[in-house]
């Protein structure tokens, strides 16, 4: 099975399409650590072992990272074109050059106009094709996922920093915390009134 074949046979099941292109991702990464890029991003020619990416996969496209300056941009450039593609049941293209960029550029909301593409994976390419930062879709889902955690626990910082905000995560202690002290408080203040008024007068 080649991953042209392997792309049509799940491109009508968004979830197992996606976990497949994020494994993709994976093995691209992977491909450039150890110093290779693929040169012919065709996905007939990548073939696959009882279904799964292997490193054989990619052996008949594979060229050494130090012969093109820019090979991992493109790679990733040509991975996102095929994702783009998938998700719109078009016939995936891994090809590339400055006309199919250009094209991808100003259109990429086109590619998304059904909201078929998943929030965070367009976002991804939006980060790709419009704002120029070339990175690994892995990298960017943990880094985006670490963001959403972090802002999360800031939100949470801010809810506990009030009495009532402390109340709620601790419902045991939400009277004493709130009305507790601050009857205990108002009654000396009239133990003090009462004594001073009517005793030491």
């Amino acid at each position: 099975m080649t991953l042209f074949e392997k792309i049509e046979e799940i491109s009508t099941d968004p979830v197992q399409l996606t976990n497949f292109l994020i494994q993709l991702d994976s093995w691209l990464e992977y491909l450039h650590n150890n110093n290779f890029y693929i040169y012919d991003f065709n996905p007939k020619k990548i073939v696959l072992e009882n279904g799964k990416l292997t490193f054989n996969s990619f052996r008949l496209v594979l060229g050494n990272l130090s012969a093109c300056q820019n090979a991992k941009e493109i790679n990733i450039f040509q991975n996102s074109k095929i994702g783009l593609f998938a998700y719109n049941h078009m016939p995936v293209d891994g090809n590339m050059n400055q006309e199919h960029f250009n094209f991808l550029q100003d259109n990429l909301e086109k590619f998304n106009q059904l909201g078929i593409i998943p929030e965070e994976i367009y976002e991804y390419y939006e980060e790709v094709f419009r704002r120029l930062n070339v990175c690994y879709m892995n990298d960017y889902l943990v880094k985006k996922q670490q963001a959403n955690s972090n802002q999360n626990t800031n939100v949470r910082r801010k809810t506990l920093s009030t009495a009532i905000g402390r109340a709620f995560v601790n419902e045991e202690t939400a009277y004493v915390n709130i009305l507790f002290i601050p009857s205990i408080l108002t009654l000396i203040y009239l133990i003090g009134l009462f004594v001073y008024t009517f005793i030491l007068r």
